[in-house]
C-alpha cells in the first residue's frame, strides 16, 4: 500500500478539522455576538424622555474606561435610556435605564455603570418568585448584587475624579482593603434597609416585594 503525498495528507486533515468545527457551530448554536438581542427596549416611564443623544454620550463616557467598556461589551440586549427627574436612578422592565437629567454627566457615566451591572449580570432579584421562594436568601443575595453594583459604582466615581462624597459608605470603602469592599457596603445596606443618602430602601423593598409575590404564588 502506498502512502499519499505530506501535503495531501496536511490537506486531508485540515478539511477533517474544518467539517469538524462546522458540525460544532451547529450543536453549540450561534455565537455570543448573533445572539445579542436588538429588539426594542420598553418605552420610557411616563414622564422621561427617550434622550438617544443625552444616552450616546454617557455610552462614550463609559467606553473611556476600561471597566466601562467592558460593561459595553458584556451588553447582550438593547436598552433605551430615559432622562428625567429622579434622586436615585435605576433600572425598569429589565433594560430601561431611568437617568436623572439634572445630574453633571460624570454622575451619570458612573451610575449607568452600575445600572448596567444590573443589565448584564442579571437584576438582584429573579423575575419570578415561586411559593417555595426562601426570601431571606433571594433578599440576601439581591443585596450582595446591589453592593457589587454600589462598589462599581465608586471606583467609576474614582476613575472620574469625583469626589467621594454621593455615598455614606465611600470614605471607609476606599479605606477598606480591595478584598472587604463589596461585604462592607453590602453590611451598610443591610443597616440601612429603609434607604439612606442617595440610596433607595434596597433591603425592606427587595423583602415585601418577595413576600408579596411568594404569597400571590401560593395563592393560585
Amino acid at each position: 500500500m502506498t502512502r499519499p503525498p505530506r501535503t495531501s495528507l496536511y490537506l486531508g486533515l485540515a478539511a477533517a478539522a474544518l467539517v469538524g468545527l462546522v458540525a460544532l457551530s451547529f450543536v453549540l448554536g450561534p455565537s455570543a455576538e448573533e445572539r445579542f438581542d436588538d429588539r426594542p427596549a420598553p418605552p420610557c416611564p411616563e414622564g422621561f424622555v427617550d434622550a438617544i443623544g443625552e444616552g450616546a454620550r454617557v455610552r462614550e463616557g463609559l467606553a473611556a474606561l476600561p471597566e466601562g467598556a467592558a460593561l459595553l461589551a458584556a451588553l447582550r440586549v438593547e436598552v433605551r435610556w430615559c432622562f428625567g427627574v429622579v434622586d436615585v436612578p435605576v433600572v425598569a422592565d429589565g433594560r430601561v435605564l431611568v437617568m436623572d437629567r439634572r445630574a453633571p454627566r460624570a454622575e451619570q457615566i458612573a451610575r449607568a455603570g452600575h445600572l448596567l451591572l444590573h443589565v448584564t449580570e442579571g437584576l438582584p432579584l429573579p423575575e419570578t418568585i415561586g411559593a417555595g421562594a426562601d426570601c431571606d436568601a433571594l433578599v440576601a443575595r439581591a443585596i450582595e448584587r446591589e453592593a457589587e453594583a454600589h462598589v462599581l459604582e465608586a471606583r467609576l466615581r474614582r476613575a472620574l475624579e469625583l469626589p467621594p462624597d454621593r455615598y455614606e459608605f465611600e470614605p471607609a470603602l476606599w479605606a477598606a482593603p480591595e478584598a472587604d469592599r463589596v461585604a462592607l457596603v453590602a453590611r451598610y445596606l443591610r443597616e440601612h434597609p429603609d434607604g439612606a443618602p442617595n440610596v433607595d430602601a434596597l433591603a425592606s423593598g427587595y423583602r415585601q416585594r418577595c413576600e408579596t409575590e411568594r404569597r400571590a404564588a401560593a395563592a393560585r
